[in-house]
């Protein structure tokens, strides 16, 4: 599996789990919420999706 790919299921799953809030996801994921930001407009994920 590429990294993107692996990185991009990482940030579904946590959403997922956290119903599309991103600071929960951001803290269970170790990273600043400015920073999963950056990482969902790269890969192209909406958090409101997970809803």
């Amino acid at each position: 599996m590429q990294i993107d790919a692996y990185e991009s299921a990482l940030l579904r799953d946590a959403l997922a789990r956290h119903n599309g809030h991103v600071r929960a996801a951001a803290d269970v994921l170790g990273v600043a919420r400015k920073t999963l930001y950056d990482k969902l407009n790269r890969h192209r994920i909406d958090s409101g999706a997970f809803r």
